[in-house]
């Protein structure tokens, strides 16, 4: 004969569970017995319970102090009698970190100020929250666990409620509304379509041995005979010879043209100074024999070749130097002092300037 099920606590009525959950649903509550779990069904009926006794409120408080006294945080804890008050501190401290990150507390005789963090909470219990985590992953079997119910003694654990977040559960308080994707829910999103195997907009999806009809591979391998090409009307063939002969034309088009503009440049250079020796060998404008204009005389035309003359300037006779002198300047006149109008009053101190009134 098998006894009934226990009666689930009464917190558990502050939930509302829904009846298509994908996964289990655990409820979780800690005490001075240690940590309690049970999973519910759909009507909040409790179908087995587990329980843990090896973590209690007083663990957690030596735990906390034992990580201060390692970390050398707080010093002089070597001492038991001040270990003994730190431990108090971090049960008091416990009570403190539901509801804020840290919390300062003065101790009762050896120690003076003791800063304890929801940080170091969280370092200190890491065994602890793994066991917790054991728990509910045996209560749920093969299933996911799709929520966990928090009951009111999690308030005595700070750092519970964040622990099993990490670890990937999804924390319930009574007025937490139960979340829409339970764990285990493998349904397609539909957020990415699935691309077709053979799309048709893609470069590669036409065959490669079947070229298209307007453009026609050309036969590299083939030697050149000279023959006209004889291609079908309406394709192009292209020849790698062609495009190699143009391709050079155009370089040597564009060395020339780069050739042919330095020359000029460079004639430019030289029509900018004067030869008299290009001038005499080169005939004259008015010869006869070159153009059909009237012959000049004789003599104009050889003082017209004669060579350029360059003009010589007259020396120049040094200038005298003038035998006057000039009379030495005196000294330059001082300005006339200033009249001073200012109110003095002997300084009694000896050596020091007179004091000024006005």
């Amino acid at each position: 004969m098998t006894s009934a099920p226990p009666p689930p606590p009464p917190w558990i009525d502050d939930f509302s569970i829904p009846a298509d959950t994908a996964g289990a649903v655990v409820a979780v509550d800690f005490g001075d017995d240690g940590l309690w779990a049970a999973r519910l069904d759909a009507d909040g009926a409790v179908v087995r319970i587990a329980r843990e006794p090896r973590i209690t409120p007083a663990v957690l408080d030596l735990r906390v102090a034992t990580y201060l006294h390692h970390s050398e945080a707080i010093p002089g804890t070597d001492d038991p009698q001040t270990f003994a008050e730190l431990l108090d501190v971090c049960r008091r401290a416990r009570a403190s970190l539901i509801e804020r990150e840290s919390v300062l507390l003065m101790g009762t005789d050896r120690l003076r100020m003791v800063s304890v963090t929801l940080d170091t909470v969280l370092a200190a219990t890491v065994p602890e929250a793994n066991r917790a985590n054991g728990v509910i992953v045996e209560l749920a079997g093969s299933e996911p666990v799709a929520a966990v119910l928090l009951g009111p003694g999690i308030d005595r654990w700070p750092g519970l409620w964040e622990a099993l977040t990490e670890r990937g559960f999804a924390m319930l308080g009574p007025e937490d509304p139960f979340p829409e994707l339970f764990a285990g829910d493998d349904a397609a999103t539909h957020a990415l379509q699935a691309i077709s195997p053979d799309p048709v907009a893609l470069a590669w999806a036409t065959s490669a041995a079947t070229p298209p009809a307007d453009i026609a591979a050309p036969d590299t391998d083939a030697p050149d005979t000279g023959a006209p090409d004889t291609a079908a009307p309406g394709t192009s063939v292209r020849n790698p010879r062609r495009t190699r002969i143009a391709l050079t034309a155009a370089a040597l088009a564009v060395i020339a043209l780069g050739g042919a503009g330095l020359a000029t440049a460079l004639s430019l250079d030289d029509t900018d100074q004067p030869s008299t020796a290009a001038e005499s060998s080169t005939p004259s404008s008015t010869d006869p024999s070159v153009s059909g204009a009237p012959a000049a005389a004789p003599s104009e035309l050889r003082a017209a070749r004669a060579p350029m003359k360059r003009y010589v300037p007259p020396r120049t006779t040094s200038s005298t130097t003038s035998t006057t002198s000039e009379a030495p300047l005196g000294p330059r006149p001082r300005p006339k002092p200033r009249p001073d109008n200012r109110r003095t009053l002997p300084n009694p101190i000896p050596g020091l300037p007179p004091i000024v009134i006005g």
